[in-house]
């Protein structure tokens, strides 16, 4: 037995799906559970003993989406057969994931703010959560009937091209900045009932929509490139993104995420199509538009939610873009919803 497997001798160890389900059970106890509109949503906290946390899920027909959110205290292996078909799409917000198929030589590193659609179905293998780190995701199951009823596999090729079977040293690729926004959405809505389950479709097929249409371009930028220097680019995307009130230089960002300035430069162009200052700038115009429509905040403060220290700069640069002052742009807002 090698020393990476000797490291996880304390680790849970199981070997069936139905020992999975009882082992999960039996470090968390249930805080609620509700059914409505065909909508089942459970919450679960887990037990001191094994970590700090909740784990919840909603399930309806063919879809589930289950949150996890957890600091545990215990490494844990889950050892067992995926014997059902499913396609699973996961974000992980935070934490690590080391997935080991017994198909199959090498690790697969899952890692913070990454995500992956994969088709799953009759593998066996072992999952590593790891103590003493948080551990974020969302993830999403979809079964042959809600593939079907889109459309997906006979237009994207599901089965053929996201299969599990198929995949080397990387499952993976960065979260981006929209699909970010539309998590955050996720973790944040308080609907429930029918309006919940609208809602959860709408998002995971939004969600789906998004993963199809730059799957294409991360799948060659993973081939082509390091995975490690295209991830620190979607980083520096994330640190923009994160901070509006902040205007980083270059050299800023270059220095946060450990690559060179010319590096930085070209990779951000090619990946997202425009520089960091008018990638940054969109973002911030974006934001300034939605505090003017959906605000009383007077347009100073805005200015410096979104970077500008000074008003007149902030007003300058936005008419520059949008053609009309800030507060010309809310008046005319508020006389549309009029």
């Amino acid at each position: 037995m090698d020393k990476k497997r000797r490291d996880y001798e304390t680790s849970e160890k199981l070997t069936s799906k139905q020992e999975c389900k009882h082992f999960w059970a039996s470090i968390m106890t249930p805080l609620s559970s509700c059914e409505v509109c065909g909508l089942q949503h459970k919450k679960f906290e887990f037990l001191s003993t094994y970590g700090t946390g909740s784990f919840e899920f909603f399930s309806f027909d063919s879809l589930y989406v289950g949150i996890t959110d957890v600091s545990l205290k215990k490494n844990i292996n889950l050892s067992g057969i995926r014997a059902y078909e499913t396609f699973e799409l996961s974000f992980l917000m935070e934490g690590e994931q080391i997935i080991t198929l017994d198909a199959q030589d090498e690790d697969l590193i899952y890692e913070s703010q990454e995500c992956y659609l994969l088709y799953i179905s009759n593998n066996s293998g072992h999952v590593r959560y790891l103590k003493n780190k948080p551990f974020k995701e969302i993830k999403v199951r979809m079964d042959k009937n809600f593939i079907e009823k889109h459309r997906l596999d006979e237009v994207y090729e599901l089965h053929k091209k996201h299969e599990l079977h198929g995949v080397r040293k990387k499952i993976s690729e960065p979260i981006s900045a929209k699909t970010q926004e539309i998590l955050t959405e996720l973790l944040s809505d308080k609907r429930q009932g029918l309006l919940k389950r609208l809602f959860l479709e709408s998002k995971v097929l939004e969600l789906l929509s998004l993963q199809l249409d730059t799957n294409k371009r991360a799948k060659s930028d993973f081939l082509n490139k390091d995975p490690k220097s295209i991830k620190k680019i979607y980083e520096i995307q994330s640190i923009i993104n994160s901070d509006l009130t902040e205007q980083f230089s270059i050299q800023q960002l270059s220095r946060k995420v450990g690559v060179n300035d010319f590096v930085v430069k070209k990779e951000f162009k090619r990946i997202f199509g425009e520089t960091i200052f008018e990638y940054a700038l969109t973002q911030r115009m974006t934001k300034a538009k939605q505090l003017l429509k959906h605000s009383k905040k007077p347009i100073y403060e805005i200015s410096e939610l979104v970077g500008y220290k000074n008003a007149t700069h902030f007003t300058a640069a936005f008419k520059k873009v949008e053609g009309i002052t800030p507060k010309k742009y809310r008046n005319a807002s508020i006389e549309k919803v009029s």
